[in-house]
C-alpha cells in the first residue's frame, strides 16, 4: 500500500476585514438582495448554499444553533426537509422567505409542521419541512438544545458555507482539548480565549461526492473535543494506561484460566509448533463461541463468555487473547476504529470502537478476529482495515500499529468454450479459484443469502445459463475456494454474411468505465491488493479461420500500482485469450486518478473489441 494521508489544500481567504460582531444576524433579517441572488458567486454550480451558520456550545450543557440556507434551483429542494437529532429542543423557530412582487414574504413553520419520532428507546428526533420552498427561497432555523453531550462538530457541509461561526465554552473544571481535523485545510480562523475557542470561516467549500472513498468524513472539516482533568496530557501512553487499568478491558486479561484449562490441554495435546497452537486456539474459539452480532471494545466478564459460549466481538476477542496467553503465546488486544467510525486522528480513549486480537510468531504479527467463523487465521473483516490500531501489551505499554494489507487477493478463471453456429451461442466449462479476501467475500455474501444461491446469481447474468455447479472448500476458511460449472451463453456470436463476431472476455468484460469522475480530490480505496486473471480457450468452428484479432495490450501505472495485460494466441483450431489486471496497492492517491481512468478505459475497449472469424472458401 502507498502509505499517506491526503491533505485537502484550499486557498485561504484574507481575514483582515472580519468582524465577529459585524457578521451577527438576527432571526428574520433576510434581505431582498439575498433573495434576488441567482447563484453563489464563489461556487456557482451548487443547488443551494449555507448563507449563515452560528453555533454556540457550552460543553456538556447547552447548544445554540442559528442557520440560514439559500435555495438556488430545484435540486436544492431536498434541503428543505430537516431532521434535528437531539432531545430537549427549546425555542425552535423556522421560516421560509420568498420575494413576492418585490416584497419579502415570510411563512413560519407552525407547530403542526414539526413532528417528533422515537428512533430508539433512548433517542427522539424532530422532523420538519419548510413550507412554500421554491427557486430563490431562503430557509432559516434557530433552536437551543439543553443537557447535551457532543464530542465533535462538522465545520464543512455538503453545501458551501458563506459565513460560519463556532464558539465553544468550557463550563467544567479541568481542561477541554479542542482540535480540528489535521488532514483538511479550510479557510477557518481560530481564536482562543481563557475559557472558550472561536472558529470563524468564510466561503468554506462543499464536501466532494466521490466514489471509492473509505469514509468521506475522514476528509471533512470537523472540530473534535475531549474533556479531561487538569494536568492530564493526551498521549497514546496515557490512553493505553486507561485501557490497561479498566475493569472491562485490561483487568479481564488477568483473571484465571481454570474454566477452560482442561479443554485447551485436550485440544493441543502434544502439539509443539507455536503457529499450529495459535491456529488451533483461534479456530476453536471461532467454532465454539457464538457471536451475538454485537460489537464492543471490551468485556464485562470474559469467563462468563466461555461458560455461556456466546458473546459480542469484544467479549470473544478478549477471551481469545486470554486463551492464547494462557499457553505462553505473545498475544495482545489491539484497539481499532471501524471504517465507518473513521481514521484515528489524535490520542483519545474514544478514538476506537472495536478490539481484535494480535499475536506475534517468529517475527510476524497476525491480526485475529475470533468472532468471524468465515475468516482464515490472520484475516479480519475489511471494516477493520482502517489506518492504525493501538496494541496494549501485558505490562501496560503500547504500540501504535499500522494496519495495512499487502497480500493480494486473487480470482483466477479458466474457461473452455466452443462456438455453436446454429444457435450463435457459446458453451463450455469454467473453473474458478478465489483466494484471501475474494474468498472471504464469497463466504460472507452467499452465507447471508436466504433465497438466492451462487448458481442463481450466475443465472441472473443476461442470456447466461449455468448447470452442474460444484464448489470446494467453501466451509474451510484456511483454504482457497474452488468453483466449477458448465455454461451456455446464448446470442453471444453475431453473424454478418460469412463472418462471425464475438467479444473476447466472455462474461467478464467491462461495459463502462467505473472511474468516470472529471476531477478527484480524495484517495481511491479499492479495499485490498488484488489480481484478476482470465484464461479463455475458444474452439474455432470447422470451416472458419481468423480474420482479425484485437491488438495486445500492456498498460502499467506508475509506482507499480497496477498493471493490465491482454493477449490472444492461436494454436491450431484454438484461440487462447489471456487477460490480467493486478493492483499491488489498494489505497491510491488522488493524483493517480487520471492514470487509473486511462487503465480502465483500456479495459472497456478490450471488452468491447471483437474477434472476427471468416468462412474458408
Amino acid at each position: 500500500m502507498i502509505h499517506f494521508k491526503l491533505v485537502v489544500v484550499v486557498v485561504f481567504i484574507c481575514f483582515q476585514s472580519w468582524s465577529v460582531a459585524g457578521q451577527e444576524r438576527k432571526f428574520g433579517d433576510v434581505t431582498i438582495a439575498e433573495l434576488e441572488e441567482k447563484a453563489d458567486e464563489v461556487f456557482p454550480e451548487v443547488p443551494a448554499a449555507i448563507l449563515y451558520r452560528d453555533i454556540d456550545f457550552a460543553y456538556g450543557n447547552a447548544l445554540k444553533v442559528h442557520e440560514r440556507i439559500k435555495i438556488y434551483n430545484s435540486d436544492g429542494f431536498e434541503y428543505s426537509d430537516w431532521i434535528i437529532r437531539f432531545d430537549n429542543i427549546r425555542g425552535l423557530k423556522a421560516a421560509t422567505y420568498n420575494l413576492v412582487d418585490g416584497k419579502i414574504e415570510t411563512v413560519k413553520v407552525s407547530k403542526d409542521g414539526i413532528f417528533k419520532e422515537e428512533v430508539s428507546e433512548d433517542e427522539e428526533i424532530s422532523k420538519l419541512t419548510f413550507p412554500r420552498v421554491t427557486k430563490g427561497s431562503i430557509i432559516e432555523i434557530k433552536y437551543k438544545v439543553t443537557f447535551i453531550g457532543l464530542s465533535e462538530f462538522y465545520s464543512q457541509s455538503s453545501l458551501p458555507i458563506k459565513y460560519q461561526r463556532f464558539k465553544i465554552y468550557n463550563g467544567y473544571s479541568g481542561s477541554l482539548s479542542i482540535r480540528q481535523n489535521q488532514y483538511v485545510k479550510l479557510p477557518i480562523r481560530r481564536v482562543d480565549e481563557a475559557t472558550s475557542s472561536l472558529f470563524i470561516g468564510e466561503d468554506i467549500p462543499p464536501l466532494n461526492k466521490e466514489n471509492f472513498v473509505t469514509n468521506v468524513n475522514n476528509h471533512r472539516g470537523k472540530i473534535l473535543m475531549q474533556h479531561h482533568g487538569t494536568g492530564y496530557q493526551q498521549t497514546w501512553s496515557n490512553v493505553a494506561k486507561s485501557y490497561a487499568n479498566a475493569e472491562w478491558f485490561g483487568r479481564q486479561l488477568k483473571k484465571g484460566d481454570a474454566l477452560y484449562k482442561k479443554d485447551l490441554q485436550q485440544l493441543l495435546k502434544d502439539e509443539a509448533d507455536t503457529l499450529a497452537i495459535a491456529k488451533k486456539i483461534d479456530r476453536y474459539v471461532k467454532e465454539t463461541i457464538e457471536w451475538d452480532q454485537g460489537y464492543s471494545r471490551g468485556s464485562e466478564y470474559v469467563k462468563t463468555i466461555y461458560r455461556d459460549k456466546k458473546g459480542d466481538s469484544g467479549d470473544i476477542n478478549l477471551l481469545l487473547v486470554h486463551m492464547l496467553r494462557s499457553v505462553g503465546l505473545k498475544a495482545d488486544p489491539i484497539l481499532v476504529a471501524t471504517k465507518r467510525k473513521g481514521w484515528v486522528m489524535y490520542p483519545q480513549v474514544n478514538a476506537f470502537n472495536m478490539v481484535l486480537a494480535t499475536i506475534k510468531i517468529n517475527g510476524k504479527r497476525y491480526l485475529l478476529d475470533g468472532s468471524q467463523k468465515n475468516a482464515a487465521f490472520g484475516q479480519v473483516p475489511l471494516r477493520y482495515i482502517n489506518d492504525k490500531g493501538l496494541i496494549i501489551f501485558e505490562d501496560g505499554s503500547h504500540l501504535l500499529y499500522p494496519i495495512a494489507l499487502k497480500k493480494q487477493s486473487a480470482i483466477t478463471s479458466i474457461a473452455n468454450a466452443t462456438l455453436n453456429l446454429e444457435e450463435l451461442s457459446v458453451s463450455g466449462t469454467v473453473k474458478r479459484r478465489l483466494t484471501n479476501y475474494q474468498a472471504l467475500n464469497h463466504r460472507e455474501f452467499y452465507q447471508d443469502l436466504k433465497e438466492e444461491t451462487y448458481e442463481e446469481s450466475l443465472n441472473d447474468i443476461d442470456l447466461f445459463e449455468v448447470e452442474n455447479l460444484e464448489t470446494k472448500d467453501v466451509d474451510n476458511p484456511d483454504k482457497p475456494i474452488s468453483i466449477a460449472f458448465d455454461f451456455t451463453h446464448s446470442d453471444y456470436v453475431e453473424k454478418i454474411g460469412e463472418k462471425l463476431y464475438f467479444e473476447p472476455l466472455l462474461i467478464w468484460g467491462l461495459k463502462e468505465n467505473k472511474f468516470n469522475e472529471e476531477n478527484r480530490l480524495y484517495p481511491i480505496d479499492l479495499e485490498y491488493p488484488s489480481t484478476l486473471k482470465y484464461i479463455i480457450n475458444y474452439t474455432i468452428p470447422d470451416g472458419y479461420a481468423i480474420e482479425s484479432l484485437p491488438e495486445a495490450k500492456m498498460v502499467k501505472m506508475e509506482e507499480g500500482i497496477s498493471a493490465l495485460q491482454f493477449n490472444i494466441q492461436q494454436r491450431a483450431n484454438q484461440l487462447q485469450v489471456i487477460f490480467s489486471l493486478e493492483f499491488k496497492h489498494y489505497l491510491i492517491p488522488a493524483n493517480y486518478y487520471p492514470a487509473l481512468q486511462a487503465l480502465y478505459g483500456e479495459f472497456v475497449k478490450i471488452s468491447k473489441s471483437k474477434i472476427v472469424l471468416s468462412k474458408i472458401k
